[in-house]
């Protein structure tokens, strides 16, 4: 939501709601603005920047600032400057960048709102996250590796399971994401190209940080966004590679259906 602090009182209002609704995990980054002080402008940014520009995060806990409107917006509970304008657009990719430094852990999975897991199939998470390990083990007596010291896996991908089949429209798009987002996959991380198609995927976070982010967006057309984190790191050559494992899935769902006259 990086139009936050911009928000009438219905946009407010509902988004007090959802907080409400989701106390424990629903959470909100924004782009908050300052003026800078002083009239010369010497506070410690350049004296062409017009304002001071911060990252901020919000959830059920944080309270409502006083004063006007504002009385339905919340104060941040986390609040990071940035070095200047972030040039965000709308789309996905820039959204999940600049949440990412509130996110915890070292490994990060993005998927969509329109995602769910299932229960029994995360009793097998760990041994997702054991795929990231670079420990050295033991077999037949010899000490060694499973992989070389600094190549642990960065990017681990996953199945999807799409359960949009409703009617001609929503089971064509349902067939085409089981080809591409699994079949392929699988093909693709045996011949050493398999990228990260995005949701189900688990990545190094502070890796990927380092090589520009999750994905990538422009400000007006965002397609094939996730690709992107795939790319970069498999561009850098140096042995790297993504592997392709089916220990779950992730439901995703779409609301598709054939016109009826």
């Amino acid at each position: 939501m990086q139009l936050y602090p911009f928000f009438d009182a219905d946009q407010y209002n509902f988004t007090n709601k959802m907080l409400e609704k989701f106390p424990k995990s629903f959470k909100i980054v924004f782009i908050d603005i300052e003026a800078k002080g002083g009239d010369s402008g010497h506070d410690g940014i350049h004296e062409r920047q017009e304002r001071r520009y911060y990252s901020c995060l919000i959830d059920k806990t944080c309270p409502q600032i006083q004063g006007g409107l504002k009385d339905l917006q919340r104060q941040p509970r986390l609040r990071v400057e940035l070095p200047g304008f972030p040039i965000l657009g709308d789309g996905k990719g820039d959204n999940q960048n600049h949440a990412i430094p509130f996110t915890r852990g070292s490994i990060i999975q993005c998927i969509d709102a329109n995602q769910g897991a299932y229960f029994e199939q995360m009793l097998l998470l760990p041994c997702a996250l054991g795929e990231f390990r670079n420990e050295a083990s033991v077999a037949d007596g010899v000490r060694r590796r499973d992989r070389p010291p600094g190549l642990a896996r960065k990017i681990v991908g996953f199945p999807e399971h799409i359960t949009s089949d409703i009617g001609t429209i929503g089971d064509f798009a349902a067939g085409a994401e089981m080809a591409f987002g699994t079949m392929l996959q699988r093909a693709y991380a045996v011949l050493g190209s398999r990228m990260h198609y995005g949701h189900p995927d688990m990545m190094n976070k502070t890796f990927v940080m380092q090589q520009g982010g999750v994905s990538k967006a422009t400000k007006t057309v965002n397609l094939s966004e996730d690709i992107f984190a795939g790319l970069d790191f498999t561009l850098r050559g140096e042995g790297r590679s993504i592997k392709h494992c089916e220990y779950f899935h992730l439901a995703k769902g779409r609301t598709l259906a054939s016109t009826q006259c």
